[in-house]
């Protein structure tokens, strides 16, 4: 016997190609992973029936599998925006190479697996707890789809990223585990950043970051002979920005009187830059508008505002030295 301890833990995603959850090639490294959560539910259910003569539960009955989970990494590249928002097309030779990360909806291929059921973009994820051959606690996710990502940015802080996802499966073994090679670029931190709005201009005093693209997936289970989950739906998609700030003359009375009150719509950006035009990623959110702005007054300290703001839609263009986002 010995116990799993947290410094042989492992995970990495496999791209998945030919038909939907079919992982494909070589474990691929997310970023510098911090925890992962999978949450499998065997959905058992609880059946009683009249003339047991019982208070207790008479039978339990396997029900629906589900296979969700989340995991929070901090980035080195941002690969997984393409898993988020759908469609990517790589470009440029030789370094630095170009990423064009977009939106993809309903009626759009898939452009790594095809099917009938026309599957969102998805990808595969190891998870292993090692501890000797033959002793490892490995599951292998099959089918998983971006749920929800939040990109998170704190001051003084490295960038976070949560990734809540829905599967279609998991293998388990107890064999060898995948070999995974780690990037050692350093991750990107809140300095790296600004937050633009309309012309350009920077809004300077903001303290947090949070954005959330949420793909809403909702997993399908059919009358169809399998307990297992069919290829997940991916509903409608929301956005939503959150930024804290503290108040100053040159913005509040912009972003409340104009933006809020006013209901303005604007544009704005997110720039993640670690090296100008070598490693850097613009995050272009169009369509904003400031669905509430809390500005309470305390009697100590620099005042401080949270603004919710909602995009219609968010494109992403990167610069990095990754020749391929897409496994081809």
């Amino acid at each position: 016997m010995g116990r799993y301890i947290g410094d042989q833990n492992l995970v990495g995603f496999y791209y998945e190609s030919g038909t939907y959850a079919n992982v494909s090639g070589a474990l691929q490294w997310i970023g510098m992973v911090q925890e992962v959560n999978p949450d499998e539910s065997t959905g058992i259910i609880e059946v009683r029936y009249q003339g047991s003569n019982d208070r207790n539960v008479d039978q339990l009955v396997n029900g629906p599998l589900d296979y969700t989970g989340t995991f929070t990494y901090y980035p080195q590249d941002w690969k997984f925006l393409m898993f988020a928002l759908g469609s990517i097309v790589d470009a440029g030779s030789p370094s630095p190479y170009t990423h064009e990360i977009k939106e993809s909806n309903s009626a759009d291929g898939n452009q790594f697996t095809s099917g009938t059921d026309n599957p969102f973009i998805s990808f595969g994820l190891e998870i292993a707890q090692q501890h000797t051959d033959g002793h490892n606690f490995i599951r292998t996710v099959k089918g998983a789809m971006v749920n929800s990502m939040t990109i998170t940015i704190s001051q003084g802080e490295v960038i976070s990223c949560d990734i809540d996802y829905v599967a279609k499966e998991s293998v388990f073994s107890s064999g060898t585990a995948s070999s995974l090679t780690p990037t050692t670029t350093r991750p990107f931190m809140w300095s790296d950043n600004q937050v633009h709005l309309p012309s350009g201009t920077v809004l300077d005093n903001v303290k947090e970051v949070s954005l959330t693209i949420n793909n809403n997936i909702a997993p399908q289970h059919y009358i169809n002979g399998s307990r297992e989950p069919s290829t997940p739906v991916p509903l409608n998609r929301d956005y939503e920005l959150s930024l804290t700030l503290d108040a100053n003359s040159e913005w509040t009375k912009t972003l409340y009187d104009q933006y809020f009150i006013g209901g303005s719509e604007f544009n704005m950006m997110l720039v993640v830059d670690a090296s100008t035009g070598s490693r850097d990623a613009y995050i272009i959110m169009s369509g904003c508008k400031i669905m509430d702005m809390e500005a309470p007054q305390a009697v100590e300290g620099v005042n401080e505002q949270t603004i919710s703001i909602k995009p219609k839609s968010v494109n992403v263009n990167v610069n990095d030295a990754i020749e391929k986002y897409a496994p081809w």
